[in-house]
């Protein structure tokens, strides 16, 4: 399992808004399965029977071709982990597009950074 303190801390400990997000009715996730702990943090989102997408070559045709379509029918909130590169791709398109909140953890550096994130829709007061 993933670094084990990390998961459950990433779940509800230190990042209540990943948990807060993750137990919302229409979430879906974005994980890099590649990256340490995507796996488990897979398993965590499949055990709630949220959709989960992953990432590829090219967030941006993962946003345009799914996403984008999914979010446009139904606001959703976005929860993942993906590489740095990736979630910054993520990040543009889903607060600038659909004016979601956004509430991130890094961890890493350069190439090997990766980003633990919860994109969630912009209440309207």
């Amino acid at each position: 399992m993933m670094t084990g303190a990390w998961l459950s801390t990433a779940a509800g400990g230190a990042w209540p808004w990943l948990a807060h997000a993750a137990a919302l009715h229409d979430t879906l996730a974005v994980i890099d399965s590649s990256l340490t702990g995507g796996l488990a943090f897979a398993d965590y989102v499949a055990h709630m029977k949220l959709p989960v997408f992953e990432p590829g070559d090219d967030m941006g045709v993962l946003w345009y071709s799914t996403l984008a379509p999914r979010l446009s029918q139904t606001p959703a909130s976005l929860i993942g982990l993906t590489r740095a590169s990736d979630y910054f791709v993520l990040k543009e398109f889903a607060t600038r597009v659909t004016h979601m909140v956004e509430h991130r953890y890094e961890q890493g550096a350069g190439p090997i950074a990766h980003v633990a994130f919860a994109l969630t829709p912009r209440l309207v007061r």
